[in-house]
């Protein structure tokens, strides 16, 4: 009996002795990111990164947690990742970006009923769509979009054999994942109607934003950009507002 019970202590001693790190162990870590509360304060959303070694491909999806973390549910399942979970402003509606197939190509954002279904695509938008944000009533998504800077062919058309040239004339000529930056293509703030599926350009002059937010009203929309006469040679952002309505004049 001595000698069984030695050897336990032996063998669970030598399980615990620590190793280096493989390529393998890699693969198994999660991430956790994009929490973000219900309005009733009862669960967070939030986003799990996995890695599936046999599709050599990572994975995101949107799950939800009890606030009191004793319950967990998956949102989404999809083969395509899904980003930048949040909550309808009555909190019945869990939202997301997601490039899954769906009527319009690229990004759009996505809504789910939080006890379960199918997600539905809530945007139809042209452009690189990378942010958004809830109006208070619900009825509005605030959208940060980067303006197309060539049309695709239509089906059946052929491509011109010799591309046209590239042609830039600003100081950043080329950035990670965006590729070559046009002077006029920019990133705008689009206000998009949930019921007409209208979208409107809000901002239109020659400066990128991001980081969109309502006012409690949903009158104003508040975003970050770069203004300066050269925005390319500095990282002076501040903080301007706009009237949610297109054309606006913003301030800083």
């Amino acid at each position: 009996m001595r000698s069984w019970f030695a050897f336990l202590i032996c063998a669970s001693t030598a399980a615990a002795q620590p190793r280096p790190l493989t390529l393998d162990d890699f693969a198994k870590f999660q991430d956790v990111g994009a929490p973000r509360c219900a309005p009733d304060g009862k669960w967070i959303a939030y986003t799990l990164t996995t890695t599936d070694t046999a599709a050599d491909k990572r994975d995101t999806d949107v799950w939800m947690v009890s606030i009191d973390g004793k319950e967990s549910i998956r949102a989404t399942s999809s083969s395509e990742s899904e980003s930048a979970p949040q909550w309808s402003p009555d909190g019945k509606y869990l939202s997301f970006l997601s490039s899954r197939p769906g009527k319009a190509k690229g990004a759009q954002v996505w809504g789910i009923d939080r006890r379960g279904g199918e997600a539905q695509q809530l945007t139809d938008v042209k452009g690189r769509l990378s942010a958004y944000e809830w109006s208070p009533n619900g009825k509005r998504l605030a959208l940060i979009v980067k303006e197309e800077e060539e049309p695709a062919p239509k089906e059946g058309e052929k491509k011109d054999e010799k591309p046209k040239p590239i042609v830039i004339d600003r100081y950043a000529y080329k950035r990670d994942g965006a590729g070559y930056l046009s002077g006029t293509k920019r990133t705008r703030v689009v206000i998009y109607d949930l019921a007409t599926k209208k979208a409107e350009t809000v901002t239109t002059e020659n400066f990128d934003e991001t980081n969109p937010t309502w006012s409690p009203d949903g009158k104003w929309i508040a975003f970050v950009s770069n203004r300066t006469p050269d925005p390319d040679r500095n990282r002076n952002t501040d903080i301007w507002v706009v009237e949610a309505k297109a054309n606006s004049a913003p301030r800083r």
